[in-house]
């Protein structure tokens, strides 16, 4: 972003930015469709303020008199909505800067999106913006649309929307007039639409940040291409879980490492889009893959707000019904909880005897006939302690269906409206929900209707495990973090210097000794007890087995001697490479091999990667990534997503890893990265051997961004 606005009041730009009380449109013209299409907006929403128009030529456009120039106006304007061209932009800004207008939305398209020429001018237009004082959304967006104070800065023809509780933003104008025309299809109520195009000075992160303050915005749907502040970003998460607003994200592209850290493992772990995933569920950002998705979760959340513990909890009259629920929430991750033994004897007593007592449940056909079933299964559902949401399949009335569902739904509406748990009418088809349908459920007294199952279902889980999220402990261990300064001369570390600055911090290693002779190799084996390892020491050569530079299990003296003379052939056969001696190290028992390492990512920083490490890192490519900081959560939220975390319970008579222990080390990598900040580039342990409560570190390896500062 050319230029953010990280640093000014948020008060101020929310009002005179996305609640202008006078517009002037720039370039109003009676033979432009952009300029037709915006004025009539504000007739339509009904903007109270007052709307001008300027044209150079002058004379009456759309009905009213059009001036040649914004100092004509006369009095104060809020915004300008710019639809002249590119070109034109620069003497525009200073037209409406000189009248005193602080804000403007800048509709033109060739700036950065068509090369370097067009990049030029959107840094011109962008500086001589910030010289006037005027913030610009855009370039080469469609503007904003604020339904909850009747302000539509937006240009063309906009959809018929229904104002309500979920504000959209979007880089893309096509793609923010789609979410918002879906969620009027859905009668899923919408407070603002944001388009903010080429970013030059507002993104939509920034835009977010705005709205997650309003009291009339409970959850953002964001369409994203790009995270531009990373810091911003964690800030907007962090606020709006303070808020308990949700933020769902549909999240486009991928970012791209930094720095060439071939020589390292954990950079080859750390996968563009993995990492963004990662982050979004760290911060907790819910992230979906699809518009409709994007519009389906933010606006049940935009109704339901956080949700109590539990799962999902489903009724229907179709055991087919619940049939797909079941594959579907099995597919999603979504909890079906069992119903509690007093559920089902609830249940029991007014349910046929053929009815199987099980979530989801089928109320059968006999409570088609009975409706008093159906609401009266509702009601013990939503009560049972497991359940967080409750699912009510059942077709939505519309006036082809005629009265015989709306005299069901009549009498099924209590249980729907006074329900303590959030209690959703679902259609099982997704299709528009009709104005029709609209009237005949407010007239019912049912609060939520929405349409398909697979969209309701994997709504229903982001929501649950967002709210789960939100009621767990986010507070990263020991946030104070000091600068820790090394002296050192090299910006690859060996093994030995490696492991000494993770035994100085706190992370356990297996005994080792760095030797420089055959006689000193041989009394450090002595000194641990047979049998050792005897691995070469040489900065220049980070992955040692893959020279013949490590030799296991050495059982006698003599095994020992010539295994220092095989790692000094090793390094000698290496071109440039310096020997620097041999580490000797105890040879451990058989245990779990993990990796822990931390990279830098030119985005999201130092990134923490854990995972299933010595051979195994080649072949399972099972890896968990945060940035950091990180929380004690954090940390067992990425094992617990590692495909291979039944390594951890025991298998095939191994016992158990101590997570505690695990988590408690890894935490102490984690800050010891933390300390060394902007120095490194990478640090790796692989393998990290984790047996019962041992957590130690077997090899290590530290590469800096540049030559550490000296203490």
């Amino acid at each position: 972003m050319d230029r953010s606005l990280n640093d000014m009041a948020a008060g101020p730009i929310l009002s005179s930015l996305l609640a202008p009380r006078n517009v002037v449109i720039v370039g109003a013209s009676e033979r432009s469709a952009w300029s037709q299409g915006s004025f009539s907006n504000f007739e339509r929403l009904g903007f109270e303020g007052r709307v001008h128009l300027v044209n150079r030529n002058g004379g009456t456009v759309h009905g009213q008199t059009a001036h040649t120039s914004c100092t004509e106006l006369g009095g104060p304007v809020d915004l300008a909505l710019l639809l002249v061209g590119a070109r034109a932009v620069p003497d525009a800004l200073r037209d409406i800067a000189a009248a005193g207008v602080r804000s403007a939305v800048v509709l033109a398209a060739g700036f950065s999106e068509i090369g370097e020429v067009g990049q030029a001018l959107q840094r011109q237009v962008t500086d001589l913006a910030g010289e006037l004082g005027v913030t610009c959304v855009g370039p080469n967006c469609l503007g904003f649309i604020n339904l909850v104070d009747r302000v539509p800065a937006w240009s063309g023809r906009m959809a018929e929307l229904t104002p309500g509780g979920m504000a959209v933003v979007s880089q893309s104008g096509a793609t923010a007039h789609t979410i918002a025309a879906f969620a009027a299809e859905q009668n899923i109520g919408v407070s603002h639409v944001v388009s903010t195009g080429n970013e030059s000075m507002v993104d939509t992160t920034t835009v977010a940040a705005l709205l997650i303050e309003d009291e009339r915005v409970r959850s953002v749907a964001m369409f994203m291409e790009s995270i531009r502040d990373v810091g911003m970003f964690r800030s907007l998460a962090r606020r709006a879980a303070e808020l308990g607003k949700p933020v769902v994200a549909l999240k486009v592209g991928s970012s791209e490492l930094a720095a060439d850290i071939a020589r390292s493992h954990t950079g080859a772990l750390v996968g563009d889009d993995g990492l963004v995933d990662a982050a979004l569920r760290q911060f907790g950002i819910i992230r979906v893959r699809s518009l409709e998705q994007l519009v389906v979760t933010a606006g049940l959340l935009s109704r339901t707000g956080p949700l109590g513990p539990g799962g999902l909890g489903v009724v229907s009259m179709s055991g087919g019904a619940c049939d797909l629920v079941a594959d579907r929430a099995e597919a999603s991750g979504v909890s079906l909880p069992p119903l509690a033994d007093a559920t089902r004897a609830r249940l029991a007593e007014f349910l046929p005897e053929f009815c199987t007592l099980r979530n989801p449940l089928d109320a059968t056909g006999a409570a088609s006939a009975r409706p008093e079933l159906f609401r009266d299964s509702i009601s013990a559902i939503a009560d049972d302690p497991s359940i967080a949401i409750v699912a009510a399949i059942h077709v939505l009335p519309t006036d082809e269906r005629g009265e015989s569902i709306k005299e069901r739904l009549r009498i099924d509406a209590p249980a729907l409206a006074d329900s303590a748990t959030p209690a959703v009418l679902v259609d099982q088809t997704i299709s528009t929900i009709e104005p029709a349908t609209v009237r005949s459920l407010e007239r019912l007294g049912i609060p939520l209707a929405m349409t398909g199952l697979d969209h309701f279902v994997e709504a229903a889980g982001h929501a649950i495990r967002w709210s789960q999220w939100l009621r767990q402990d986010r507070t990263p261990t020991d946030t104070a973090v000091d600068v820790l300064e090394v002296a050192d001369t090299d910006r690859v570390w060996s093994e030995a210097e490696s492991l000494d600055l993770l035994v100085q911090h706190g992370v356990a290693a297996a005994p080792y000794a760095q030797v420089t002779n055959e006689e000193g190799a041989i009394e450090a084996a002595d000194r641990m007890g047979l049998p050792v390892v005897v691995k070469v020491v040489s900065r220049d050569i980070v992955h040692k087995s893959d020279v013949g530079g490590v030799v296991l299990n050495l059982g006698s003296p003599e095994a020992v001697r010539r295994a220092y003379q095989r790692v000094q052939a090793a390094a000698k056969a290496v071109p440039g490479a310096r020997f620097e001696g041999a580490l000797v190290s105890s040879m451990r028992p058989t245990g779990v091999e993990m990796i822990v390492g931390v990279v830098r990512d030119e985005q999201w920083g130092l990134t923490l990667a854990v995972g299933f490490g010595g051979v195994l890192v080649h072949v399972m490519d099972d890896t968990a990534l945060r940035p950091l900081p990180v929380s004690d959560n954090d940390v067992r939220q990425m094992l617990a997503e590692l495909r291979g975390k039944a390594l951890l319970d025991g298998v095939r008579g191994s016992k158990p890893v101590d997570q505690d222990a695990l988590v408690a080390m890894i935490l102490k990598v984690a800050r010891l990265a933390e300390r060394l900040g902007d120095s490194l580039e990478s640090l790796e342990i692989n393998p990290f051997r984790v047996a019962e409560s041992t957590v130690e570190a077997l090899d290590a390896s530290i590469i800096w961004t540049s030559q550490p500062a000296a203490s």
